[in-house]
């Protein structure tokens, strides 16, 4: 039986070379990135809708402000 290739010659790795703990970590870093991302995102977007809304409130408040003023009612002078 041969004896495997590794046994006669070490597998020595490059320094500098990548290894697979390198790519975990880069893995974990990209994630943790893209989630810090998401949440601010999140934040924006609630605050945008928060927005939206109070603008919606104001209008509709106006509106309604308008049909009261320019409304015609009738006076009833009788006497």
């Amino acid at each position: 039986m041969i004896p495997p290739l590794y046994k006669w010659y070490p597998m020595v790795q490059p320094e500098g070379y990548p290894s697979k703990t390198d790519a975990l970590e880069r893995r974990a870093e990209k994630l943790t990135e893209d989630y810090k991302q998401a949440l601010k995102m999140k934040k924006v977007d609630e605050k945008i809708d928060n927005l939206e809304f109070e603008l919606y409130v104001k209008k509709a408040q106006r509106n309604q402000l308008n049909l009261e003023i320019f409304t015609n009612r009738k006076l009833d002078i009788s006497v």
